[in-house]
């Protein structure tokens, strides 16, 4: 599991948390939204951003001159990966392998009092669920009265503060659900509003699209590889109205060194079609792919843009050399990136 390794790394004891008091002054904003950049200065006050645009530091406020350097939200990760705040990673979404916990608020209560090194939100597992209501006896079918109390399950989760289910079909014990349970559980997310997270059976998604489909809810497909046919389906399911997006679960960009700044697949292809001779997307573009896109299929609503009143979660960095890396990086406001090199600083929150 890998949620239960980050929680491990992250509910280490680690030193006191300071929000920063400050002004980013001289750099060129990309906020997110994917409009068009902007010089301008950023003031940090209290752990959110106070102003963002063109105005003049006030007397005595400490300044951090970003010259030439791009400041932008934080990164948000769908995929569970560990995170990396150098990569500029300041959201991270548990549990999106399926084997998230059902007892949200049990999961989240102890990053309350030792707080993670970045933010994380979390997903209840279908897998978690299913041996929860079918013990051992899970490679079958569930019966209705067994989908039912799964679907109770996953309702208390999203009570509790989860932003969705998610689900592995490649792997038990999900693989053996039917049709029938994953269009329960997929209604059960969408009456709090959730996102239906899938990575479907190897040979098609059409049994996830489905199911997303009937349930009318919002579903995010994680991929090992796009195809025709992939691409094919999905242009289909949103002509006929299903809200699904989908990104890349494994990725390697040939030719291509970003790791020092991306490890997470989906935000390095947006960055790799960037980094392309022919420009195949603008960097405000490859930066909303990163940030406001992915906060968006989950209905984080305070994460993945800049404006003025949301948390200060952002980056900073060169665009003439982004192999380089994250110069800043800041999580609620502290600097937890310094140079490149991180900070002692623990400053993420449990998102609910």
């Amino acid at each position: 599991m890998r949620f239960i390794r980050l929680l491990f790394f992250t509910s280490l004891l680690a030193g006191p948390v300071f929000a920063e008091n400050l002004v980013l002054v001289n750099g060129t904003i990309i906020d997110g939204t994917g409009k068009e950049r902007a010089g301008g200065n950023v003031r940090i006050r209290d752990g959110k951003i106070a102003d963002m645009g063109v105005f003049k530091p006030g007397p005595g406020e400490a300044l951090l001159d970003v010259k030439g350097m791009i400041v932008a939200p934080g990164f948000i990760d769908l995929e569970d990966a560990a995170p990396e705040a150098a990569q500029g990673i300041t959201t991270t979404i548990l549990g999106s392998d399926g084997t998230g916990p059902y007892l949200i608020e049990e999961f989240m209560l102890p990053f309350d009092e030792k707080p993670p090194a970045v933010n994380i939100a979390m997903l209840v597992g279908h897998g978690t669920v299913r041996r929860q209501i079918m013990g051992p006896d899970y490679k079958r079918g569930a019966n209705t009265d067994e989908i039912g109390r799964m679907a109770e399950l996953v309702g208390n989760a999203m009570r509790q503060g989860a932003f969705g289910l998610a689900s592995d079909l490649r792997k038990e014990p999900a693989s053996f659900s039917t049709a029938d349970e994953l269009l329960a559980l997929a209604k059960a997310v969408n009456a709090f509003g959730g996102t239906f997270f899938v990575h479907p059976r190897d040979d098609s998604i059409n049994e996830a699209l489905n199911a997303a489909g009937d349930a009318k809810v919002v579903a995010q497909l994680s991929l090992n590889k796009l195809t025709t046919a992939v691409l094919a389906d999905l242009d289909k399911a949103r002509k006929q109205g299903i809200d699904v997006g989908a990104h890349i679960y494994g990725f390697s960009e040939p030719g291509l060194d970003l790791r020092g700044l991306l490890q997470n697949p989906s935000m390095t292809i947006a960055f790799a079609q960037y980094t392309r001779d022919d420009k195949a997307i603008t960097l405000e573009r490859a930066i909303q792919k990163s940030t406001s896109l992915p906060a968006s299929r989950i209905a984080l609503k305070e994460r993945g843009t800049l404006r003025k009143g949301l948390p200060a979660d952002i980056v900073v960095f060169d665009p003439r050399n982004l192999s380089g890396g994250m110069k800043y990086v800041f999580v609620n406001g502290t600097l937890v990136v310094k140079n490149g090199q991180p900070t002692d600083a623990r400053a993420g929150q449990a998102v609910r």
